[in-house]
Parts: structure tokens; C-alpha cells; sequence
């Protein structure tokens, strides 16, 4: 069994004896969670958002994510708006190549209610010696006999398997053009500049074709902290400004934070950023 539901176990008042427990383990057709795409080049650091769709009140979730180690370096991994009401949080990163996690609460009041969006947020450092080119992040269990990735309802009783998507993160080709004016030739987000920045900083993005788009800001935790554009952008090459302050106009403290660019075409690019004061 694996520790998250040994502790949904508990808290919901089941006693888990010597042997083997038999639990429901439910094939979902509907309820999904996905790896949303992001790309960089060597050396950036990405945020990679995991999205849960969900048709019932999830009181848990385990995941076990494998990676190209000699590509990339887990930093961290974070709860998001979504699931930061959990109380119980754990993450494993020994075994190289391999993120675990998971995420329950001792109160089934505190489940993820039915809807979407992002869950957990796992960033990621792309190596310097990266080759350029499309790497998947996979859910893969530890062997035949386990379940490492899966969901569960609100008194642990049962595991949901959701269906889950894959998707590539992709390391860009470094060229001879500085690092705050590094754009590829369709779709793409600069660092952003001045990095780290005390009271202004610049973030372009460009895009192959005119349409909407979305740039905002997010905290550690992976909430929207501030929305500098959201509308209708040109081809090519927009820039904007970022004064550190939330969608209220209020300051937003010192520390790290991640900016992310949604394309009319739906892809996505997120980067890192500091701010000072």
C-alpha cells in the first residue's frame, strides 16, 4: 500500500491490518490529470503546472513522474491554490531521474472540489549541457504490483485511476543573441529584464500570428498573483512592464516568482524571475 493511503486510512478512522487491504480502484474515463507543456533553454529554470480535471471531491493524490536526468535537475515542488488546503505534503527526489509525491488531508471538508486547473507545480532546471530537442515528463508506477499514480475520494476506501496526458518539455537552441533578447522564430518568452529587477522589469514574448494572449505572474505556491496582459497581441514581438505589484496594485513582497505566456495557439512558456527591494 502505498504511505498516501495509508494515511487517508487513518485519518478516516480505518485501521489498516497485517496483509493484504482490498481497496476499489475505479478506471476513470472522464476525471484527467496532465502535464502542462513549457519549454526553455539550457540553464533556465520552467515551471511545469500537473492539471487536474476532476468529476468528484479528490481527498488525495500520489504521483510518481519519470525524467531525463541528464537534462534536466528537480528544484522544487509546490501545492497550488487548488490543493494547499492538504495537510499532509510529501516529496521525494533521491532516486535520480524520479519525482514522487503526495498530498492529503487529516479533513475530508478539505478535498478538491470538482472542477480544474493546476494541482501541484514541479520546477525544473534545464542543464547547461542539455541537447536541444523534446523530452517527455511520464507517470510511470514502480512495477506491476504497485499504484503510485492515482487519486483518492474523500475517506480513502477507494483509488480513481484518472487518465493521464503526457506532454513534452522542450530545450531550445541557444544562439549568439544575449539573454534577455533570446526569442525563437514562432512563439516564445524572454527572460525577463532587468533579472533580478527592484522596481520595473520588461518581459517580451512573441508570437507566429495575431490573436489573444495571456501573460501573468505566479508565487511559489502557483497562485495568479498579477496579470500584466491579457488581450489581443500582434504578431511578432510585444513587450511589457511589470511594476511588482498584484492585481489590487498592492506590492507583492521580495522573492522569487515565475511569469508564464499563453500563446492565441494555446502553447505555453514559463520562466523565473526575481524580485528585490
Amino acid at each position: 500500500m502505498s504511505r498516501l493511503l495509508t494515511v487517508v486510512l487513518c485519518c478516516s478512522g480505518f485501521s489498516v491490518a497485517a496483509g493484504p487491504l482490498s481497496l476499489a480502484q475505479i478506471f476513470s474515463e472522464v476525471d484527467t490529470i496532465s502535464v502542462i507543456s513549457a519549454s526553455g533553454f539550457p540553464g533556465d529554470t520552467v515551471m511545469v503546472p500537473f492539471d487536474l480535471v476532476n468529476t468528484f471531491h479528490v481527498g488525495g493524490f500520489e504521483m510518481r513522474t519519470v525524467y531525463d536526468h541528464a537534462s534536466f535537475r528537480p528544484l522544487s515542488m509546490s501545492l497550488t491554490s487548488r490543493s494547499q488546503q492538504f495537510e499532509l505534503f510529501g516529496v521525494n527526489f533521491a532516486d535520480s531521474g524520479i519525482v514522487q509525491c503526495f498530498a492529503t488531508s487529516w479533513h475530508p471538508e478539505n478535498a478538491i472540489i470538482p472542477g480544474s486547473g493546476a494541482i501541484i507545480n514541479l520546477d525544473l532546471a534545464i542543464r547547461p549541457e542539455a541537447v536541444p530537442g523534446y523530452y517527455f515528463i511520464r507517470f510511470e508506477n514502480a512495477d506491476s504490483m504497485s499504484q503510485d499514480n492515482a487519486l483518492t475520494n474523500t475517506i480513502g476506501d477507494s483509488l480513481v485511476i484518472p487518465i493521464f496526458v503526457e506532454r513534452q518539455i522542450e530545450v531550445r537552441l541557444l544562439d549568439n543573441i544575449g539573454p534577455e533578447d533570446r526569442l525563437p522564430t514562432a512563439f516564445g518568452l524572454a527572460q525577463n529584464y532587468p533579472n533580478p529587477f527592484n522596481a520595473q522589469t520588461r518581459i517580451s514574448f512573441f508570437q507566429e500570428q495575431p490573436g489573444p494572449v495571456e501573460l501573468s505572474i505566479f508565487n511559489l505556491l502557483g497562485q495568479v498573483v498579477a496579470t500584466p496582459f491579457s488581450g489581443w497581441a500582434p504578431a511578432g514581438e510585444s513587450v511589457v512592464g511589470w511594476d511588482g505589484k498584484d492585481d489590487t496594485g498592492s506590492d507583492v513582497v521580495s522573492g522569487p516568482y515565475f511569469y508564464r505566456f499563453v500563446s492565441s495557439g494555446g502553447e505555453a512558456v514559463t520562466r523565473k524571475m526575481t524580485l528585490l527591494k
